[in-house]
């Protein structure tokens, strides 16, 4: 087999190596990896590849052939540019997506207060709490919060884990930060504790409620697309298809 594709792990070059072999390393450690060989422009997901997709669906054995060697400095800077770029995409898609669930319920709450003749309008703070949140789920990803580990998993399970983990920890986090901003301002945290959620235990809950039925079908797409493979499901959702 030739011995001429390279893969990142923990932000290191592997190879060259043979295809096989990528394919074993990305089904051992459960998660795929951005892939490299002769030909290609770019670094690539390996989800992306069909030679590696095909070996992905038919769990193929793969032969365990590795040759050492280091890869170059060039295509190595472009994958870090790349992945930089990817994460930076992401954040934008789940600080959006975050947005428009907080604007909504924010418009919700100022329409609600208007009719009452309170005036009310705070979508910046729907903004700014986007942008907190998807920086902290974003750093969650990275930290493989709630990833399962090999082995065989139900899909509605793992999803159900990984929101109800997710709020538990962005709840904490969130407390944590705001604690530390009420510092600074020199307030204490009882004060900043009183002012979060509406300062009541009910409220809190309801907010709680409020974020787990915000990130399940944020799990649930992911989860879907990255059972489908790279692409799978963007292109199941746009693609025209012809009705009977």
């Amino acid at each position: 087999m030739r011995a001429d594709w390279y893969y990142i792990e923990d932000d290191e070059t592997v190879g060259p190596t043979t295809l096989e072999d990528v394919a074993r390393q990305i089904r051992r450690a459960g998660q795929s990896r951005f892939v490299w060989t002769e030909g290609m422009t770019e670094w690539t997901d390996a989800r992306a590849v069909p030679a590696l997709s095909q070996l992905f669906r038919t769990a193929a054995q793969p032969s365990s052939v590795a040759v050492s060697g280091r890869a170059d400095l060039a295509p190595k800077q472009a994958t870090v540019s790349q992945r930089l770029r990817n994460e930076l995409i992401e954040y934008l898609t789940i600080s959006s997506y975050l947005y428009v669930c907080f604007g909504s319920l924010m418009f919700y709450k100022a329409t609600i207060l208007q009719s009452d003749g309170i005036a009310f309008a705070s979508f910046g703070i729907a903004i700014v709490k986007a942008l907190v949140l998807g920086k902290f789920i974003l750093v969650l990803h990275a930290l493989k919060i709630g990833e399962r580990k090999g082995g065989a998993s139900v899909l509605l399970a793992d999803i159900l884990k990984k929101s109800v983990l997710f709020v538990v920890v962005l709840i904490a986090l969130t407390v944590v930060e705001e604690i530390i901003v009420g510092y600074f301002h020199g307030r204490t945290s009882q004060e900043v504790l009183g002012e979060m959620a509406g300062g009541t235990l009910p409220q809190a809950f309801a907010v709680s409620i409020l974020m787990l039925l915000i990130l399940i079908p944020y799990f649930t797409f992911r989860g879907v697309a990255d059972r489908l493979g790279e692409g799978a499901l963007w292109k199941l959702l746009t693609e025209r298809v012809q009705s009977r």
